[in-house]
């Protein structure tokens, strides 16, 4: 798998999770998530051939849409906790998603998503490392943008 291929997988994968799951469609791809003080950012870690990680980010109020859509209920109606809640099930299905895709000779195990601050937000060159790859992708939704971003460390296509 190349790395365009990844990043159409990455894509799909935000398309197809947000409107068979949550009832939210992409209008359209972005540079990036704006970042404000009211951002909300979940992770997944997954080990496997290649190990990594897949990070959703977003603000507070796109994820309080998406978060009613997905529980089928009102914004007002949903707690802090649903809706990250639901902003760690989000991540880890569009984990899933890009993962069932990767080609790699071992399946993957995922970790629990956890909620992680943004301003603590660490990647593998914050860690004094080097993710072999790092694709990210952003979409426009009718509640606001969201990015995901996928570091894989051993590259894409395992040897």
């Amino acid at each position: 798998m190349t790395e365009a291929e990844l990043k159409q997988a990455l894509a799909d994968s935000i398309a197809e999770t947000l409107e068979a799951m949550f009832f939210t469609s992409c209008l359209e791809a972005v540079e990036t998530t704006p970042q404000s003080g009211l951002e909300m950012v979940a992770r997944v870690e997954f080990e496997g051939h290649p190990s990594g990680r897949l990070t959703v980010r977003m603000a507070a109020r796109t994820a309080r849409a998406i978060a009613a859509g997905f529980l089928g209920e009102d914004e007002d109606a949903i707690s802090p906790r649903q809706v990250a809640d639901v902003l760690c099930e989000l991540t880890n299905m569009i984990c899933g998603f890009v993962l069932s895709r990767v080609e790699s000779a071992e399946g993957f195990r995922l970790r629990e998503p956890r909620l992680t601050p943004a301003a603590g937000l660490e990647t593998a060159a914050g860690r004094g490392e080097s993710a072999a790859v790092r694709i990210a992708h952003a979409v426009e939704t009718g509640a606001g943008a969201l990015e995901a971003a996928l570091e894989m460390d051993g590259g894409v296509c395992p040897p």
